[in-house]
């Protein structure tokens, strides 16, 4: 098997080789057994997406319509218990079962009634983890205001990505008919993993809006209607769920040709053929490539991918070892931002360097994002929502882990077209030296 790209690497201690790098993907996989996970937690120790709904009134028994929608990645499938502190003679509490794994979006039920009035800060507790929200009591005075909604022109902001965690910018604005004023408290139920919540008053009758805002993450993409409920009055309004982008297609038939070292002609090309590979317990695509079609195609690399992290399965003995030495590891991760790096699994031989004994070596890959989402011209087209990754070769030593002095390589890849660009940097940094790879004409079906 050949690789899609090749670039020399320098000294590995006494041997000197050359490494050609490849990039390639990876796939992935109840009981009524606990739940394994964790809550969603930011850098300050707050729920992440943390959403409470409903009014908290000081002497006031809470009930159903007051809830906290948090967030809690499940690795492993199983019965769940998820509760708060008790805080000014209230707290929230959820149990079921989780039937799948990912980041799920809950509604945490609260009990009780606040004693006074102020902002309480609760704890949640699950599998070992923390995290923190607040709710704000108020004095209880007035009472629940009575309007109809009108879902026909709702205005939906934000972008729905499946498998991406909603934001502040994913709102929805509803139009009401008032007729009593007073307090109002909305909470959708998950559709597609995803809820609306908003919480306000109204001093006066009449018509006006409402802003209800997203939680949770979407499932699957697709359009899905959510429905709203106040009193008696109800609707619904679509939401249109998009996939994530692909930056490293692996559609039948898709194909790629590339210039190499600035000469303008197709030097390089690389498809991908209906036959899969399987693996180490997974599927992968084939990619085949040839300098000259005259001549036929050799196999270029075995890709998948899973989630946000694109997968290569390969034999890394191209790197210099006596033997056959066959690894899976992560080329690239589209949902890191720039500075962020990951490492291959260590892979360990022998390299022989001429007229020398076998030497034992443990290698591994490392990957860096160094730009996330910019935009690149390449053959005099641009390329927005690009990810730009540096590969480097690492050996373990006595101490641990170091890079080698052998240069790097740069791989750009631009969402739904995949790989636009690549160049080998020599240990100096010089760029490139001395291979470049430039793609001049792509189809991604």
């Amino acid at each position: 098997m050949k690789t899609i790209l090749r670039f020399p690497v320098l000294m590995i201690i006494l041997s000197v080789f050359f490494l050609s790098c490849q990039k390639e993907t990876s796939f992935e996989n109840g009981n009524n057994s606990l739940s394994v996970g964790s809550l969603q937690v930011d850098g300050l120790g707050s729920c992440v997406g943390a959403m409470v709904s409903g009014s908290y009134k000081k002497d006031t028994l809470l009930n159903a319509t007051n809830f906290a929608s948090i967030q809690v990645k499940v690795d492993t499938v199983g019965s769940y218990n998820i509760k708060t502190d008790t805080v000014n003679g209230y707290s929230f509490h959820a149990s079921g079962v989780f039937s799948a794994t990912g980041v799920m979006t809950i509604k945490l039920i609260a009990e009780g009634k606040p004693l006074a009035t102020g902002t309480n800060i609760f704890t949640v507790t699950y599998n070992g983890s923390v995290c923190e929200f607040s709710v704000s009591v108020t004095a209880g005075t007035g009472g629940s205001s009575v309007f109809t909604i009108n879902c026909v022109s709702a205005v939906i902001n934000g972008t729905y990505i499946s498998g991406i965690a909603l934001t502040a910018a994913n709102t929805v604005v509803l139009t009401v008919n008032i007729t009593t004023p007073g307090t109002w408290s909305i909470s959708t139920n998950p559709v597609n993993g995803i809820i609306f919540s908003g919480t306000g008053t109204f001093s006066v009758t009449g018509s006006n809006t409402i802003t209800l805002t997203g939680s949770g993450t979407a499932a699957a993409s697709g359009t899905f209607n959510i429905p709203v409920t106040y009193g008696a009055s109800s609707c619904s309004f679509p939401v249109i769920c998009i996939p994530p982008p692909d930056y490293f297609p692996r559609t039948i038939y898709s194909n790629w040709s590339y210039q190499r070292n600035s000469v303008a002609a197709d030097s390089l090309l690389i498809k991908v053929i209906p036959q899969t590979l399987s693996a180490a317990g997974n599927t992968f695509n084939i990619f085949m490539e040839t300098n000259d079609a005259s001549l036929g195609f050799d196999s270029s690399g075995y890709y998948r991918k899973s989630g946000h992290d694109y997968y290569l399965w390969e034999n890394v003995q191209y790197i210099g070892f006596d033997q056959t030495i066959w690894v899976e590891y992560i080329f690239l991760k589209d949902n890191l931002s720039a500075g962020n790096t990951w490492t291959s699994p260590g892979f360990t031989g022998t390299i022989t360097p001429a007229g020398g004994s076998p030497v034992s070596y443990t290698l591994r890959f490392i990957f860096t994002i160094l730009q996330q989402n910019t935009s690149v011209t390449v053959t005099g087209i641009n390329y927005p929502n690009t990810i730009v990754v540096k590969a480097e070769l690492q050996q373990f030593v006595t101490g641990g882990w170091q890079t080698l002095s052998a240069g790097s390589i740069q791989g750009y890849y631009a969402a739904n077209k995949g790989l636009i660009k690549q160049d080998f940097y020599d240990p100096t940094g010089t760029p490139p030296n001395p291979d470049q790879l430039d793609v001049r004409r792509l189809v991604v079906y």
